[in-house]
């Protein structure tokens, strides 16, 4: 057993428009919003803006809480707003960032503004070494046409341990995929001092919401192609992949007798579920206070995962 908790993190909605008018008119809304709760600062960010796209950023202090793009492309006005990390262990931070998204979209719920995600970062977060776990993908479960990277497989981006299963070389493809997979030390990347934290996250892109829209069936159907696995020490897991050296992704037989023979961590639908009940329900109400309506009963999660 280990110590481990779902979390969500990276969240983008975007707004369509019929035109520039209201965009701008919808664009000064959520302006207005934004600054009269007292959510951040907004801040024109001149290098990423140009005559198509301009990007603002919301800030908290010295820190980014979200970007808001308001854009135009393929006949199509939008505005989409992208918060880079609920979840960094920052609590004050954290509260921050959960806040000004609920804030938002109760204002778009109350006003019956349309909005859909196009982007959604579901993360295992385990209470442990980065060298103590594994991930992979079940040769039944793999995508055609996808590149996978060795079993095991680990890169270092700015000395942060990570492992990827798709192995998306091209950055086209990367930015167009519908789903990756990954696992990295989170303590490192975000220099938790005294904390030991490994995350194993799902990125979800554009093209999945097209396809399976934003609902926790698609979710944990996506989430439930990958394993992660518990090692009790590095050597116990480096011994198990040296049995299945060049290999990409294992055969469901070989899998379930890890499985068996170890630990596997799964995520907790509950969690994802929540998420998507104080989205899509919370409103602003006749006192102008952000209510999220109370969880009226929880879902049969054995009977549908």
């Amino acid at each position: 057993m280990i110590n481990h908790e779902t979390n969500i993190d990276t969240v983008a909605i975007q707004i369509n428009l019929r035109s520039s008018i209201e965009q701008r008119n919808k664009f000064d809304l959520l302006w207005n919003w934004i600054i009269g709760r007292r959510l951040g600062g907004l801040i024109l960010n001149k290098k990423k803006s140009n005559s198509r796209l301009k990007v603002y950023d919301l800030m908290y202090g010295n820190r980014k809480l979200a970007t808001l793009h308001t854009g135009f492309s393929y006949s199509r006005y939008y505005i989409r707003i992208r918060f880079a990390g609920l979840k960094s262990f920052n609590k004050k931070f954290d509260d921050a960032s959960i806040n000004a998204l609920i804030t938002i979209c109760a204002l778009l719920n109350t006003t019956k503004t349309p909005f859909r995600f196009v982007e959604l970062d579901v993360a295992i977060d385990m209470y442990c070494d980065f060298h103590n776990l594994l991930i992979t993908v079940p040769f039944t479960k793999r995508a055609r046409n996808v590149p996978y990277n060795q079993l095991g497989f680990i890169q270092y981006f700015n000395t942060v341990p990570t492992s990827y299963i798709e192995n998306y070389k091209d950055v086209e493809k990367r930015n167009n995929a519908f789903m990756r997979f990954y696992l990295y030390d989170k303590t490192a990347k975000e220099k938790l001092n005294g904390l030991t934290v490994t995350r194993a996250e799902l990125k979800l892109q554009n093209r999945f919401f097209l396809r399976n829209g934003f609902n926790l069936d698609s979710i944990m159907k996506a989430l439930n192609k990958y394993s992660v696995l518990y090692f009790q020490n590095p050597m116990q897991k480096q011994l198990e992949i040296n049995k299945y050296t060049h290999m990409e992704v294992l055969n469901d037989s070989e899998l379930s007798k890890l499985e068996y023979k170890y630990y596997r961590v799964y995520p907790n639908p509950y969690v994802i579920e929540d998420f998507i009940r104080k989205i899509q329900t919370t409103y602003v109400d006749f006192f102008g206070n952000v209510t999220v309506p109370p969880k009226l009963k929880n879902i049969d999660c054995k009977k549908k995962f």
